[in-house]
């Protein structure tokens, strides 16, 4: 359980990287850290269903398929 709070945390944190510091400073950031590639599938899944880095926000996937009409 920890393991998954540490990991949704650290996703949430790239979230609010990449929204307040704009995509070219985050592009440098994430190739200067690579132990933050264990975060990008999530983090890319999270930003594009909206999650900019909110306190204990976490976008489930039927968000998505809503959106879609699935």
């Amino acid at each position: 359980m920890y393991e998954k709070a540490r990991h949704e945390c650290g996703v949430r944190y790239l979230c609010a990287l990449r929204h307040k510091k704009g995509l070219a400073w985050f592009r440098k950031y994430i190739s200067d850290h690579p132990k933050v590639h264990e975060f990008l599938i999530d983090f890319q899944t999270q930003y594009s269903l909206g999650n900019r880095g909110e306190w204990g926000c976490w976008k489930g996937t039927l968000l998505q398929q809503q959106g879609l009409a699935i």
